[in-house]
């Protein structure tokens, strides 16, 4: 057995004796994502069910290099390639190889150990940090990207008992087809479930709304409104923003954004997504474009610190009314600004490191 096997069963000890650390447990789930035998073992020595033949768990492959349409410097790369269907007789090997496993570990750690319930803080967590744009491929097959400091969370039970997944911030889905487990997306009090589709779905916390754009298929949007949920079907070229007018005394954590809707309004808006050269604009990020869609100079510049890693101040209440649109590639947020200042805007700008103050 390597030194690697040997730790990753030291760790999985520490989850049924319930002494795991987070970054232990950070390094449990890497392990994991390098050996896809380790994905059986895990669930085989916490959850006490034995595996079968067509219940073997595919490992999912993680793209940090979204192929060549995300090939820029700011985007983060490395890349894992899922395995190949292995033959019987391999399968047949494999699996004498975790049965060799698992006697050494219940040696080494006692069979009482597999009969306790697995932790509950066993949650994935995908992250996109400011200036990242990340693409994923889960174990079903679904393919997300991940726009700037955003964050996916689900449940290792994944794609076996369940398709639910937890974002803050914006994503698009190309949804993988099952029709016995639904794909569930929670995001800012609100639910959207589907079977098989591509759609983008926007709703960073701190702007207190949440857009969903259809771009193919069907999706079932369940919005939240004073403790009620609201439903609507969208089809293709449909789009839905769902904007909470929130009392003075509420505020959002970001690092959990879950909504209380209690003194709130809802406004929802339905409308037409919007497309250009038969490409909708809520999705061309995923094609390194920066997007406004008739933004306030505030929103505009949210968009501009996560795309380019910068914070940004704006001095000048003036050109709080201001609002842009456009579809940009500039590779710096000073190319972005020289040009809109080209174009007649009206703004002046000083930059020192990471900040940029507009007046």
């Amino acid at each position: 057995m390597s030194a690697a096997d040997q730790h990753y069963l030291q760790l999985i000890h520490k989850v049924l004796s319930q002494t795991i650390t987070g970054s232990e447990l950070d390094e449990l789930y890497r392990l994991m994502a390098e050996e896809e035998s380790r994905i059986d073992l895990y669930l085989f020595l916490t959850q006490n069910k034995k595996i079968s033949e067509d219940q073997t768990i595919t490992k999912e492959t993680r793209y940090e290099r979204s192929r060549k349409k995300f090939m820029s410097s700011s985007v983060s790369q490395g890349l894992l390639t899922a395995k190949p269907v292995e033959p019987y007789h391999q399968v047949r090997k494999y699996r004498l190889l975790l049965a060799a496993m698992v006697i050494l570990f219940i040696l080494a750690v006692g069979a009482s150990y597999i009969y306790m319930h697995p932790r509950s803080t066993d949650i994935i967590t995908l992250i996109s940090s400011k200036g990242e744009r990340k693409f994923y491929r889960l174990k079903d097959g679904t393919e997300i990207w991940l726009n700037s400091e955003s964050k996916l969370e689900y449940n290792m039970s994944y794609g076996h008992s369940n398709r639910d997944v937890k974002l803050s911030g914006e994503a698009y889905f190309n949804v993988a087809k099952n029709k016995k487990l639904p794909f569930h997306v929670d995001s800012y009090g609100n639910r959207i479930e589907v079977l098989g589709t591509q759609f983008n779905v926007r709703a960073y916390p701190e702007e207190q709304r949440m857009e969903t754009a259809l771009i193919e298929g069907k999706v079932n949007l369940h919005i939240k409104d004073n403790g009620k949920y609201r439903q609507y079907i969208m089809h293709p070229g449909d789009k839905i923003e769902v904007t909470h007018m929130m009392s003075n005394d509420m505020r959002i954590n970001k690092n959990h954004p879950s909504i209380s809707t209690e003194n709130t309004k809802v406004i929802i808006d339905l409308k037409k997504a919007t497309s250009k050269d038969g490409e909708q604009l809520d999705m061309l990020w995923t094609k390194n474009k920066l997007v406004f869609q008739n933004d306030p100079l505030e929103l505009m510049t949210k968009k501009m610190e996560r795309w380019y890693n910068k914070t940004i101040k704006i001095e000048n209440e003036n050109l709080m009314n201001e609002s842009f649109t456009g579809v940009f590639e500039e590779k710096t947020c000073k190319d972005l600004l020289d040009l809109l200042i080209k174009t007649g805007v009206n703004l002046h700008y000083t930059e020192k490191q990471d900040s940029i103050l507009i007046y």
